[in-house]
């Protein structure tokens, strides 16, 4: 395997443990208003969900006669299939643990540290492979 292949493949994988690894050693909190930030991490979490599955969407539905066929028979679809399906399940899994925090939040208690480790982790990881994606599709929109 390449090692610009490997880094492409971990480096969502490594962000999100290397953040949560320093966010649980610092013990860093989340802000004062947690349940207005995690409101807004859904929202956020649910666009770029939305995104991804729009994007895995118009790829699925391209002829193969077209740049679809063209990736597909160039074996790349074994990279890009993966890339994609992180990113998806990354941006939902944040989506899902945000809405979750609501639940043990009552009278302004804080989340324990290792949601919010976990938390971050997850976001972080799904930040980074959405960027991934977003940077595959402009490289296969620049495909002549």
């Amino acid at each position: 395997m390449k090692h610009g292949l490997f880094v492409e493949r971990t480096y969502p994988w490594c962000a999100g443990l290397i953040a949560g690894g320093l966010w649980y050693h610092f013990g860093l909190n989340l802000p004062t208003a947690e349940k207005e930030f995690m409101s807004a991490a859904v929202s956020v979490g649910a666009i770029l969900t939305g995104f991804v599955a729009t994007a895995l969407a118009i790829l699925a539905a391209l002829p193969n006669d077209s740049m679809m066929g063209r990736i597909r028979n160039s074996g790349y679809i074994n990279e890009l299939v993966p890339h994609l399906a992180q990113a998806l399940y990354g941006c939902l899994a944040f989506s899902v643990l945000s809405l979750c925090a609501f639940f043990p939040m009552k009278d302004n208690a804080q989340l324990s540290t290792y949601w919010t480790t976990s938390w971050v982790m997850i976001g972080i990881f799904s930040s980074f492979a959405f960027v991934r994606v977003v940077s595959t599709l402009m490289r296969i929109l620049r495909l002549p």
